[in-house]
């Protein structure tokens, strides 16, 4: 009896540990967290920007690549929050980097850390949603986003399997009327083999909107 109490437990820790998001993964979300509060004031707050901006340099991601299936809702970035340390450095540093926020997006494409955590930032036209796919062969997927200051989004995940099988629409149920500033979906258990994932961002605010998507 007593062994099959220990067996069940280590069962569950490690069934935990499996599905749980790695230090990477919540370093990145925690950094962009830490992004959009800086700006809540109308300026940005240092102390917040540089606790993002160290975040990130520890944090092991790469950057996320998107395919656009259907983007017609995306928005220019220029004037919007980029959610990377060379655009969050400089902002800290007090400079007007805005004006060239997709040239740091743009930079930001070519750059690899290691790591199975990902990040990009996208700009979502007011009203709008976009749809963006790509192909994932893990047994589990984490998945989430952030929008800049003032912003309130809503994420949407859909799975197809290597048979063509579609589960979801995974996501946060809470103020999806309304939608809310940051989106983190519970661990999504894949169905195995070279999947298809869908994540569809909605911006409920009337403007444009940047957000960061952090997969794992």
């Amino acid at each position: 009896m007593k062994n099959r109490i220990i067996t069940t437990i280590v069962g569950c820790m490690l069934c935990s540990a499996i599905f749980a998001q790695s230090n990477d993964f919540k370093q990145v979300y925690n950094a962009c967290i830490k992004a959009q509060s800086s700006m809540s004031g109308g300026e940005g707050s240092k102390s917040e920007i540089n606790e993002a901006v160290e975040l990130l340099g520890k944090a092991r991601w790469s950057t996320l690549i998107l395919q656009g299936v259907s983007a017609k809702g995306e928005a220019d970035m220029k004037g919007h929050m980029v959610f990377t340390p060379a655009f969050l450095a400089e902002c800290a540093k007090g400079r007007t980097v805005f004006k060239k926020a997709k040239e740091y997006a743009d930079e930001e494409a070519s750059t690899d850390r290691g790591g199975n955590t990902q990040l990009c930032t996208k700009c979502i036209a007011g009203k709008s949603t976009v749809k963006y796919g790509l192909r994932w062969n893990d047994k589990t997927l984490h998945v989430g986003a952030v929008a800049e200051v003032n912003g309130k989004i809503n994420v949407y995940v859909e799975v197809k399997d290597p048979k063509g099988h579609m589960s979801g629409p995974y996501k946060v149920s809470s103020n999806e009327f309304k939608g809310d500033g940051k989106r983190l979906l519970d661990p999504i258990k894949m169905p195995g083999g070279m999947c298809e994932v869908y994540i569809t961002i909605e911006n409920k605010h009337r403007k444009a909107k940047s957000v960061a998507i952090i997969v794992e």
